[in-house]
Parts: C-alpha cells; sequence; structure tokens
C-alpha cells in the first residue's frame, strides 16, 4: 500500500487521481480508499473474480471498513470461478451476473462518494493496469445510475441476511 501513497494524494473533494502501474493490486486501491472513507457501501463491478481479492474483502470486513458490499459479475465468471462461488456468497451481501467487462468500484460513505474505473479485474494483476479516481459527484451519479440499471437486468444471485 505504500506505492499506493506514492502514487496517489489523499482524496478530497473533488479530488481526480490516475495511475498506469504494475505494483499496485486492486484490493490494495480499496483498502486505501475504506481507510480514508471509514466504514462504507461498496459496489465492485467486473468481469471476473479471483480468492485473493475474496479474501482481503474478507479481511476488511472483519475490520469493520465495509457496511455493506456489492458484485457484479460477467455470466462467463460463473465458468472460471465456479468454485468461488460458495465462498464469495458467505463474502459479499449481494451477487448479480450481468454482461458486463467493465471495471468499476462506487465507495459510498459519510465522508466520500468515490469512483474507481479501470483496467484491472478483482484479479491478480501482474500487469500495467490503469485506475482512475474521483469523488466527482455528477461522475458517481451517473455510474450509480448505470449500475442500478444493469443490476435491475441483471441475475441476482444472493443476498446475505
Amino acid at each position: 500500500m505504500n506505492k499506493i501513497n506514492s502514487i496517489l494524494k489523499p482524496l478530497s473533494p473533488e479530488y481526480i487521481g490516475a495511475y498506469l502501474d504494475s505494483g499496485v493490486q486492486l484490493y490494495d486501491l480499496l483498502e486505501w480508499l475504506l481507510k480514508q472513507t471509514g466504514p462504507a457501501e461498496i459496489t465492485v463491478i467486473t468481469f471476473s473474480i479471483s480468492e485473493e481479492f475474496i479474501r482481503k474483502v474478507h479481511m476488511f470486513r472483519k475490520m469493520g471498513l465495509i457496511a455493506k458490499i456489492t458484485v457484479l459479475l460477467d455470466f462467463k465468471a460463473i465458468q472460471k470461478t465456479e468454485n468461488l462461488i460458495r465462498f464469495a456468497e458467505n463474502t459479499f451481501d449481494e451477487i448479480y451476473y450481468a454482461k458486463t467487462h467493465a471495471k468499476i468500484i462506487l465507495v459510498k460513505s459519510s465522508k466520500y462518494q468515490v469512483c474507481v474505473i479501470g483496467s484491472q479485474n478483482a484479479t491478480r494483476g501482474n500487469r500495467e493496469e490503469c485506475e482512475l479516481v474521483t469523488t466527482n459527484a455528477i461522475i458517481y451519479e451517473n455510474l450509480s445510475e448505470s449500475v442500478n440499471r444493469l443490476k435491475q437486468n441483471a441475475v441476482h444471485k444472493r443476498t446475505l441476511n
């Protein structure tokens, strides 16, 4: 996470930061965000997901950094991650399947509404990945509306109680 601190500045109102780097994992970025936002509701849209990412999310939940988390996966990811679904069902509050290749994270807390838009799936990326991070309210609202539309047309897998 030290690498993120050297790449991105701390969050602020109307924050925009971006990077292209091979040394930052998506869960590192999520942890960096959560430590600034405090407990948050999170939506992750990704083509694919890994056990490593799910384990990190599980850890963030135990740390009290996540109030609620929803994940939207591509239908094709079901085939790749079939053996991870039970673990995912015990970690995520909601799981949806849809036709998506988007890589977006929405983080909403009492302090900030943050959008992450990039190239990295919720898997280990050992490649150059690009991410844009912003607290711009208009971008957040536009993406939230699009995500709600995607969820309405998706297959709802599970809701934790």
